[in-house]
């Protein structure tokens, strides 16, 4: 049996989608500053609104295939898991309201959210080290690149749709540390840890 599994969940685009009818790419490029794929943005009043108004449950579903395998990670008795968000404080009570509606924090140890505004990679990088995390997930590539690298003996799984995953995409073809490993879901990841 394995012992002493501590993997790590990114929120968004891994249990909760983004809305319906935007793409993803333009989700990312509102959230990070221009030309700096490592600096998050702090949205002003009226873009805090506007965020707020496209967090409602509407148009943040779940993402039903990876809470369904949540379950079988969680019934794994050598595991810890835990939920590490870079969501920021203005989205504290959507994100509550959304966490207890989905009935998901049950499956976690402990839940870290970055309600105090720091920089996503670098609150991550933080818990991280903190948890000593073994296996993390997300699909911030840039984010994901970055703390591969100060964490070279942790598993990173980058999660993105099925075609942004193929061979033949730009992204595809960036260099991946040894430590990252391009997923479509979370049975792909679960598969990997625990079916070996």
């Amino acid at each position: 049996m394995k012992k002493d599994i501590k993997i790590g969940f990114d929120f968004d685009k891994v249990f909760v989608d983004y809305p319906p009818l935007i793409p993803d790419s333009l989700i990312d490029y509102i959230y990070k500053k221009h030309n700096h794929n490592l600096i998050y943005r702090i949205p002003g009043t009226i873009e805090q609104k506007i965020r707020l108004f496209f967090h409602l449950p509407a148009f943040r579903q779940p993402i039903s295939n990876n809470i369904k395998i949540l379950k079988d990670f969680s019934s794994e008795k050598s595991a810890a898991l835990y939920l590490i968000s870079g969501r920021l404080g203005f989205l504290k009570k959507r994100t509550d309201e959304w966490i207890k509606r989905n009935d998901i924090k049950k499956y976690f140890k402990d839940v870290y959210f970055n309600f105090d505004n720091h920089q996503a990679h670098l609150f991550k990088n933080s818990i991280i080290k903190k948890l000593a995390i073994t296996h993390f997930i997300d699909d911030d590539l840039d984010l994901i690149k970055f703390v591969a690298k100060q964490n070279p003996k942790v598993n990173f799984y980058w999660m993105r749709k099925a075609h942004k995953v193929h061979k033949n995409s730009k992204r595809y073809k960036e260099e991946l540390a040894k430590n990252v490993t391009p997923v479509t879901n979370l049975k792909d990841v679960y598969s990997s840890i625990f079916k070996q």
